[in-house]
């Protein structure tokens, strides 16, 4: 048995401590007071030494397969990697002169808005990479591609094909494929790539788990899951090797010009592995200008990508809420989120009971929050954009709906379930202390604010980075705070996160992650 004491602690549960107990099977037995703990024989005490014990950090929106890639196999070509278009080639060419001809090679995590050229790249920069090898880079939103000539010849792209439902195959003045798909369009590329895998993905996956621990993050949600991401996930969790608790949200729609609809998955919940929820795109991503929204964006004139036809998306997800599975979709702008509210309105019609996700929330309109909230909507807002990609909303959002951009506090106030995230590997740093800053001070990294009003506390910004999770998930029984009869997934912080100054708090260390009452990472 592990006692924690000497310390501050925050259990989230509306309860003070000052000693919490954790017994040999990885659950709370007692959080409270020294007065009234019960006597405890063979213990062991781990003294806090003035540093502070949080519940583990539950990062409910985080593409571990996504992240555990670019980690392991994948070119990175995120800013602090390559910082402008001459080093990403350079690269994709490094990696080109190790592998045979023919070989794909992908990465990921370029941002043009971010980049000194102010552009995106295309077909014939990855060619100056490597003619021969086939190359796909992924934008840092994931919701586009830029490919090389040869990938685009191999996944039969030329200036005749048309764009599929709900994509864009971008193109130049002559009409001429410029390298660059958006949206659905992207499954034209990764289906002409060779499968991953599984034991390089269950790499990755592992990797990527390792990096979590180390920021405290014991519970996450991954929310992209193909048959086989779930094969892998279940390999990995009868083998005992999944040390961070997923949720794993299976897609049904995945991309591409053919309408294939993946089969609802067998449920499946254990201890360290959820699947009972399935997901939907309804629109693009907003940092790129491909999110559905009611005005134009700025600078590229469109009004962004809605994926569904409102029948579609409906008897989809009417299929997944009568077999019980609970339903996920992404929905940033307000076209896309009067579309899934109303979705979601029909089902909760139709048959009450189950408590739906949307993810991200990024531009509501008026009433949306009110009518998410009388249905049970949870919402899963991503606070750690307003930093990440502020440029990226002021160069693109309409200036008449930036003030709106993730109205956190309406959400609270409105009585959402709130549960913050990363999307990472959409951000380049997503530790958990960041993104409960930018809930704060809701500042991007130039510290230009984003509607200070809609800044949170750091109490609910904690409780949305923990319980929010679990509920989020449906596993806020045995997760999200230090409660007796709950796991023992924990965190001592180097500081008091709910007293430290926004500006500072990312630079609070994580000295110990627990999963279980097992020390999973040690500083």
């Amino acid at each position: 048995m592990l006692l924690f004491y000497n310390g501050t602690i925050h259990t989230m549960d509306g309860k003070s401590a000052d000693v919490v107990v954790v017994d040999d099977r990885g659950l709370i037995v007692y959080a409270g007071d020294f007065a009234h703990m019960p006597t405890y024989t063979q213990i062991r005490r781990v003294d806090l030494d003035g540093r502070t014990l949080i519940p583990g950090f539950n990062d409910a929106h985080v593409h571990i397969w996504k992240l555990g890639l670019l980690l392991t196999i994948q070119v990175d070509a995120r800013g602090a990697a390559a910082p402008n278009i001459p080093a990403i080639i350079v690269g994709f060419a490094e990696r080109a002169a190790k592998l045979p001809p023919d070989t794909w090679i992908t990465g990921r995590g370029y941002n043009e808005a971010q980049l000194p050229e102010r552009r995106h790249l295309t077909r014939y920069d990855l060619d100056q990479a490597s003619p021969n090898h086939p190359m796909a880079l992924t934008r840092t939103c994931g919701h586009m591609i830029v490919a090389n000539s040869l990938a685009l010849k191999l996944a039969g792209i030329d200036r005749a094909t048309p764009n599929p439902p709900g994509g864009v195959i971008v193109r130049d003045e002559q009409g001429e494929p410029t390298g660059l798909v958006q949206e659905t369009a992207m499954g034209l590329i990764t289906r002409a790539m060779p499968d991953i895998e599984d034991e390089i993905m269950g790499r990755g996956i592992r990797e990527a788990m390792y990096h979590q621990l180390r920021l405290g993050i014991t519970s996450a949600t991954d929310p992209l899951l193909t048959p086989a991401h779930v094969r892998v996930y279940r390999q990995l969790e009868a083998a005992g090797d999944l040390p961070v608790r997923v949720n794993g949200l299976p897609i049904r729609r995945p991309d591409g010009v053919e309408k294939i609809t993946y089969p609802l998955p067998e449920k499946y919940v254990s201890d360290t592995l959820r699947i009972d929820c399935v997901k939907f795109f309804a629109d693009g991503g907003l940092s790129g200008a491909t999110a559905a929204i009611s005005t134009p964006y700025k600078e590229t004139g469109n009004q962004g990508v809605l994926r569904f036809e409102d029948e579609e998306l409906l008897d989809l997800a009417w299929e997944a809420h009568a077999a019980g599975f609970r339903i996920a979709t992404h929905a940033i702008g307000d076209v896309a989120l009067e579309q899934v509210i109303s979705v979601y309105e029909e089902l909760h019609r139709r048959k009450p009971g189950l408590r739906h996700r949307i993810e991200h929330v990024a531009l509501p309109a008026p009433g949306h929050l009110q009518r998410m909230q009388a249905i049970g909507t949870m919402a899963v807002p991503q606070s750690v954009f307003l930093y990440a990609l502020g440029a990226n909303y002021r160069r693109y959002i309409p200036d008449a709906l930036l003030p709106g951009v993730f109205p956190i506090r309406d959400m609270i106030d409105t009585g959402l379930p709130v549960a913050l995230s990363s999307d990472a590997p959409v951000v380049p740093d997503d530790n958990p202390l960041l993104g409960m800053k930018a809930a704060l001070d809701r500042c991007d990294a130039s510290g230009q604010p984003f509607t200070r009003e809609q800044g949170i506390s750091a109490y609910e910004a904690l409780y949305a980075y923990t319980m929010g999770g679990a509920i989020a998930s449906g596993d806020e029984a045995n997760r999200g705070s230090v409660t007796r009869g709950k796991w023992a997934d924990m965190v001592i912080l180097s500081g008091d996160p709910l007293i430290t100054p926004p500006a500072d708090l990312p630079n609070l260390v994580v000295e110990q992650t627990y999963v279980g009452g097992r020390l999973v990472y040690e500083r």
